[in-house]
């Protein structure tokens, strides 16, 4: 058998186990977008998102 390199299409990255497969348009509630950033204020904490509206207040 001889070794040979190449590149996995769709249907075989479906069928490779322990592989991570990604979809850029599904959007969880429970991830915080990186671009935001937060501030504490009195000990409560609140978080905006990428256009600074308010996504969270712990």
């Amino acid at each position: 058998m001889k070794d040979a390199l190449q590149e996995l299409n769709a249907d075989e990255l479906d069928t490779v186990c322990g592989g991570m497969k990604t979809d850029p348009n599904y959007v969880s509630k429970d991830v915080i977008d990186a671009r935001g950033g937060n501030f504490t204020v009195l000990g409560i904490t609140f978080t905006f998102d990428v256009n600074g509206k308010i996504s969270s207040i712990s």
